[in-house]
């Protein structure tokens, strides 16, 4: 089941790549299928190698405390800037909360894990919860054009603020320190270690992948 779920995934990925070359907001239904079969081979891969009653607590402790973020980010501007999701986000909460990014990000900062786990075996847990947190964030900001240019899930409600840049890094900063400490839900005596080519390294990759392409086309424009 884990395979079929992972293949899932990676096809879905790739029938994404023609989306940065289309009108932004092109193909809706994408979204939706893809983030849910991400989380659910994602929640699968870490029941199978952790349980299900710790990834059960590792997923709800990552998803809650992540929509907390973003629900503070869209009602107020704080912690993570003057943000307002749109109608392409995904199913919202109260207008507010879009329920799909919080299982977005938990893949994400799975994943990343993961693929800091294939990268330093040998780290102790505080090193691997950097290197977690510096994978999610490249990935978040590698993915900046692809989800608010390409797919339009959000937009600042004031691009053009003389502190934008400040707000942004601030924003940036706060993700970072969420990712550090969320890092720590994860088991300490497995580390998620992994070998090179694990399901969750490759899908970091591929996510990635599809995000520079997206930024490519951006700068080609």
């Amino acid at each position: 089941m884990k395979r079929i779920l992972w293949l899932l995934f990676f096809v879905v990925t790739a029938a994404g790549a023609p989306l940065p070359f289309l009108p932004a907001g092109s193909w809706p239904w994408w979204d939706s299928v893809w983030i849910t079969i991400f989380f659910v081979a994602v929640y699968y891969d870490l029941a199978s190698s952790l349980g299900l009653s710790q990834t059960r607590f590792a997923s709800g402790v990552v998803v809650a405390t992540l929509a907390v973020l973003l629900g503070l980010s869209g009602l107020t501007g704080w912690p993570l800037g003057p943000l307002r999701f749109t109608e392409h986000a995904g199913f919202q909460l109260g207008g507010a909360v879009p329920l799909l990014l919080p299982l977005l990000a938990f893949s994400l900062l799975t994943v990343s894990h993961q693929a800091a786990a294939a990268a330093f075996p040998g780290s102790g847990q505080a090193p691997l919860a950097a290197a977690t947190a510096g994978a999610f964030l490249l990935t978040l900001l590698n993915g900046i054009v692809f989800f608010s240019l390409n797919r339009l899930w959000w937009e600042w409600n004031s691009p053009h603020l003389p502190d934008a840049t400040v707000r942004a890094a601030m924003g940036v900063f706060f993700l970072g320190i969420a990712a550090f400490a969320l890092a720590f839900v994860y088991p300490v005596d497995t580390r998620l270690k992994t070998n090179r080519w694990s399901p969750g390294l490759v899908a970091w990759l591929a996510g990635n992948a599809l995000f520079l392409v997206a930024n490519g086309v951006f700068l080609l424009r």
